[in-house]
Formats: C-alpha cells, structure tokens, sequence
C-alpha cells in the first residue's frame, strides 16, 4: 500500500507468507479540510475469523460501516457521547445483521464472521467501537495506554430505515438479550459490543492494531518506535515489518493518526526536519572519528616499525648494558637483603560493582529525572555496570551506570540515569 501523504496519518498491512488476505482497514483525515465538519478522523479495522473462497469477510464489513457512517453529513457542532455512543453500537449491529444474512447461504458460516475496532474523533473526544480481537491504543505525554473496550451485549433494535444517532418517533426497543454472546460480527444479529470514549489533546497519536501485530510486537516496543520515528507512517511500516518477522503465519496490520491542530502543520514539519539533520550530523560525526581512529592506527604500526628497525641495529650494545644492569641489580638486592627485610604483597584489583536490571522496558535517562531525555531501553535481567548514585528531581535515588540500550531499533553502548527501584544490587 503507498504511503499517505498526510503526515499525521499511517497504515500499513502484511499479508504474511501464505500471501491471503484476511483483513482490511480504512482512515480518512480531515484534520485540514477546506470546509470544516465535527469528525477529525475515522478509522478502522477489521479481521475474518475464517478464509472465504471469493470474498474477505473483514473488507465486507468495513464497506457495510463506510455505507452506514459518512463523517461529512454529521451535522451537529459538537458529538455528544450520548449520541456517538449510539450511532456507534447501532452501525456495528447493522454490520453483523448484514453478515449474519449473508452466512445463512454458506455451508462454513465461520467464513462471514469478523472482528472490527474503529474510532470516530472530533477536537475533543475518540469515541471507540469494538468487538473481537482488534486492539486500540493511545500514546500521550510518551506513555501509551490500552483503550481497548470490553464489550456489551447491543439491546437496539436497528429500524428499517435508521437516523444517523437516534430511533424514530414512536419507535421502541424490542429486541431480547441474546441467549449466547457472539464475540464476531456476523455470528448473531445481536453482538457484544465494546464502547469507550477518551478526551485526547494535540499531539496525541492513536493506534489501531490486529491481533497479527499486537500479539508478537510488546507495548514497549510501539512505544519506543512511535517516539523515536520521523512520523507516524514510517511507524507503521516498521512495526508491521517486525511483526511478520516474527510471526509470518498471519496478517498484521496497523493504522494510526495523530491530531495535528490546523495551523501547527508547519511548525511540526519543521521539527521533524531539525530531527533528521540531527541524525545527519550525529552520522557525519561518526564516520570523522573513525577515519581518525584509522590513521591513529597507521601511525602506531609506523612507530612500531620503526622501533624494531632501530632495536635491530642498536642490539649489541643493548645486551651489553642489559649485563651489566643484571649485576648492578643484583649486587643492590643483595645489600638490601643484609640491611632489610623486603615485604611483598600481590595488588588487590577490585572488581568493578554491577546491578541487574529487572522490569520490562526499563529506560536509561540522561539525567536523574522522570522527565529527563531517554538515553535507551533496557531488557529485564541485563547487567549493567554501577558508575554512581545520586538523588534525582523526585527525590528518589538514581543509579549512573553504563551498558547495552535499545534506541532506534539498534542496540548501543549507553550511559545514564536509572531509578534504583528497577536494580537489584548482587
């Protein structure tokens, strides 16, 4: 799939080894539309529990929301959770109902079931739909948090012909609770629903994954990959990558947006290129020291060279003064012997002090604070060496040490700050 052109958006989908499409997903952003509307963005995506011969459950699904829900014709200034909540719940039942007539005609009705996660967020709120094995995330101030909703059982009867978030006049509800709770659209006309809602504020980044990702990519790793990667796209890309690296017996697909406020598009712009002339210079930087490290070795095995050249002519007169050191040393000794008594004690070497880390996704500062820049990620178990101690802004005690960090998806020799509750001293 091409990469957006938007840079606050991101989607990415591999098909693993066995090359089948088992699911589909959707994100439009209209973040800087020409004429504003209430919907910042919508998104989804959606799974097949089983292979169908000719059709992909999970694109069926997500074409059936597309024709139920068109963010354009929301035409109130503000969405209220009230109404949200069932315009929602309401085009999720419809989608099932819709699978569920279509699984009556096949003799594998599992072919028709899918899971689906999406996400309706105006300037204000996410307002999140769910049901299956999909997963949501929201990363803010550097942290991420799993919204990903349990679920309830829908009692909304859908009329025939539906308003956008409310039944006609006149019209109650019906339908009796389900005798069992489907977990997949499609399975039963009434379906158990996750709904949640969460205020979200410019800069946050929110994440959809299939379970093909979430399942072998650890919350850490999405974390430190949305953190350190030049934008959400490029995030995408590399998180599916390491997904079928890992497991390549199934789909893995992710989709994130991240709210820019109209007006700041330049000036994040200009961040992520002062970013990557950074990255430059730090790369330029390198390559000096190590050509200067290349001739500093030249010059060493030249001065070495020419030492042994000069010991190969100057060797007779060595020798000689070597003998005669030999007896002057030996006549010293022998009177030191007769005068003294000479004590001998083999130096001590100290070991250097070392502390093992414990904790998944532990991080290394630059400084001893909670706040301070990330230097890498630690793995749990991992011994680092003990350089200092000191008491951070918080007031707790900050460990200086130095080891092996992940940053960047590479592994580096780091140095920095870590709080002491995530050491064990030997």
């Amino acid at each position: 799939m091409a990469e957006p052109k938007s840079s606050n958006v991101g989607s990415a989908s591999h098909l693993g080894e066995r090359k089948v499409v088992s699911e589909s997903h959707f994100i439009y952003d209209y973040t800087f539309r020409r004429v504003p509307i209430p919907i910042m963005c919508y998104m989804a995506i959606a799974d097949s529990k089983a292979e169908h011969p000719t059709e992909c459950a999970a694109k069926l699904a997500l074409d059936k929301l597309q024709e139920i829900i068109e963010p354009a014709v929301v035409a109130e200034e503000e969405c209220t959770s009230k109404h949200m909540e069932r315009l929602i719940k309401e085009s999720l039942s419809e989608v099932s109902e819709y699978l569920f007539n279509l699984s009556q005609s096949e003799k594998n009705p599992e072919t028709r079931h899918a899971t689906l996660t999406m996400v309706l967020a105006d300037r204000k709120k996410a307002y999140i739909g769910h049901i299956g094995s999909g997963r949501i995330y929201l990363m803010h101030d550097e942290r991420l948090y799993d919204l990903t909703p349990t679920g309830e059982l829908s009692a909304i009867t859908v009329p025939e012909t539906p308003t956008l978030f409310s039944l006609p006049a006149g019209e109650e509800i019906t339908k009796e609770p389900a005798e069992t709770e489907a977990q997949y659209l499609g399975e039963s006309v009434q379906v158990r629903i996750g709904y949640n809602e969460v205020d979200i504020s410019p800069g946050d980044v929110i994440i959809l994954a299939s379970d093909g990702l979430w399942s072998v990519v650890s919350e850490d790793e999405i974390l430190e990959n949305l953190s350190s990667a030049l934008n959400v796209q490029r995030s995408a890309s590399q998180l599916t990558r390491l997904a079928f690296s890992r497991d390549s017996s199934s789909n893995a697909t992710m989709v994130a947006w991240q709210y820019f406020v109209p007006g700041q598009r330049t000036t994040l712009t200009e961040r992520e290129l002062r970013s990557r002339k950074r990255k430059e210079r730090a790369v330029d930087t390198l390559i000096v020291m190590l050509l200067a490290l290349i001739l500093l070795g030249i010059f060493a095995i030249g001065v070495a060279l020419g030492w042994r050249i000069t010991d190969a002519f100057r060797k007779p007169q060595k020798e000689t003064k070597k003998v005669e050191k030999k007896v002057a040393e030996k006549k010293t000794v022998q009177k030191n012997v007769e005068n003294t008594e000479v004590q001998t004690s083999a130096p001590q070497v100290t070991a250097p002090k070392t502390a093992i880390v414990k904790g998944v996704g532990v991080r290394m500062r630059a400084s001893p604070d909670p706040k301070g820049d990330i230097v890498g990620i630690l793995q749990n178990g991992q011994t680092v060496t003990v350089l200092g101690s000191t008491i951070g802004t918080d007031s707790a005690t900050w460990t200086k040490a130095r080891g092996k960090v992940r940053s960047g998806g590479k592994e580096i020799e780091g140095e920095g700050y870590i709080r002491n509750d995530f050491l064990t001293f030997p």
